[in-house]
């Protein structure tokens, strides 16, 4: 008489985690190569141009230059400071895009200071004081 050897079963549930794996290993290549296409498609910011943003009580110019320098100029009745003058950076490597020194912002109206304002642009090329889009920067042709 022969021995019995029991032999393996898979249960329901390593059945469905080997099916999942297989599902997964077939489609991982395609998530990276969508991944990658998606990287790739995002043009880089070029920040330096003339960008504005119009209020109800006054026009700010952002003038943002090649040298590393920008310009924020106010125009309005009330206006405290005429115009702020500072550096940026090219952060693109990291979470921000831009980062102006030596501007402060309180809702919108700007001032200098030993402050940073850190700036990701929008896909139409603007930047925002915002995180709702309402504050916006435009970029001038």
């Amino acid at each position: 008489m022969r021995p019995h050897i029991p032999q393996p079963r898979m249960t329901l549930h390593a059945g469905a985690f080997c099916l999942m794996n297989v599902a997964i290993m077939r489609t991982l290549p395609f998530i990276v190569s969508l991944l990658v296409l998606a990287a790739c498609t995002r043009q880089p910011v070029q920040p330096v141009g003339v960008y504005r943003l119009g209020t109800a009580e006054k026009t700010i110019v952002l003038d943002v230059r090649a040298s590393g320098d920008y310009v924020l100029q106010i125009d309005g009745p009330d206006s405290m400071t005429d115009e702020i003058r500072g550096r940026w950076e090219d952060e693109r490597n990291r979470e921000m895009d831009v980062t102006f020194h030596g501007i402060l912002w309180h809702g919108n109206e700007p001032e200098a200071g030993n402050g940073l304002w850190m700036v990701k642009f929008e896909g139409d090329g603007g930047l925002c004081l915002d995180g709702e889009g309402l504050l916006c920067f435009t970029k001038d042709s």
